[in-house]
């Protein structure tokens, strides 16, 4: 028997062709998975979908009673209307939990495969740079968009089950808003996905990569808001991300803002910062990929 098919594996995975990027997102959660937390962390992000649950089928068994008193008592009670604002807030309470999947997949993406040689175990298969880049950021970005843009689209399509009798009416004047779901999650986690991405790639730790994440984003709102103050200009605080993603939001659910920027500014600064973070994360996986 030749000794290379006792030493070395060919390569034999279930992507392939342009495809083949979904073999390291697979391997991403798949080590994220192995962690206590994070199997805590998806037991603790299901509390606002179960808590937006119950308030849906309250609702929807309410508003189908035969008495029209408690139809429009019911009506009157603002915060359990079924409309955008429904699932705007939603998507606001299950952020902070995207964030964190954020920070817990990604933090270590990048610096603990560069400093256990693991870049070039990938490199040494069929795998580009970009293979790479994608897996990472689909592993990383695949629970924070279940959470927001999956969990809402949910609750819109049980909502039309749960009032089947209003159901045409609910369509006629909401049907933009699954599309605002999905853009707004988009939007929220891939931003933050990216971020986090460039932190580990140009950190040693996951523990460093994290804390400088958090800090650029802290100080990062706080520079934005002085400026804002300090100008007398409510459009500068979309200068912080956070507050972009939040403009955002305002615009694709139609909401009250003190911003009258455009917002396809904010979207092309977004955009900007996005590509800027993929050059940071590219640049060191290229060094990597050369190497090898």
């Amino acid at each position: 028997m030749p000794i290379y098919t006792q030493t070395y594996q060919t390569w034999d995975a279930r992507f392939g062709g342009g495809f083949r990027w979904l073999t390291v997102a697979a391997q991403e959660l798949r080590v994220a998975r192995t962690s206590k937390m994070y199997r805590r962390l998806l037991f603790l992000s299901a509390v606002p979908f179960l808590m937006w649950l119950s308030l849906l089928i309250v609702t929807d068994l309410m508003t189908t009673n035969p008495s029209a008193l408690l139809r429009s008592a019911i009506q009157q009670v603002q915060f359990a209307n079924v409309d955008g604002r429904f699932f705007r807030t939603y998507i606001s309470m299950a952020t902070p939990f995207a964030f964190i999947f954020c920070l817990l997949v990604g933090a270590g993406s990048i610096c603990n495969d560069y400093r256990n040689n693991l870049l070039e175990v990938y490199f040494a298969k069929p795998l580009g740079k970009f293979d790479y880049f994608l897996g990472k950021l689909a592993g990383i970005c695949y629970y924070p968009l279940l959470l927001t843009a999956g969990l809402s689209l949910v609750l819109f399509l049980l909502h039309l089950l749960f009032s089947p009798l209003s159901a045409g009416d609910f369509l006629r004047d909401l049907y933009w808003v699954p599309f605002s779901c999905v853009a707004l999650s988009v939007a929220i986690v891939l931003p933050a996905a990216l971020l986090v991405m460039a932190c580990s790639a140009i950190s040693k730790t996951t523990g460093l990569a994290s804390v400088i994440a958090c800090a650029l984003l802290f100080m990062n709102g706080a520079f934005a808001n002085a400026l804002a103050e300090i100008l007398r200009n409510h459009n500068l605080r979309c200068l912080s991300l956070i507050r972009s993603m939040v403009y955002l939001g305002d615009v694709l659910f139609d909401s009250r803002t003190r911003i009258t920027l455009h917002w396809g500014w904010v979207a092309a600064g977004m955009t900007a910062f996005c590509l800027l973070c993929a050059v940071i994360v590219l640049g060191r996986i290229r060094r990597v990929e050369i190497g090898s």
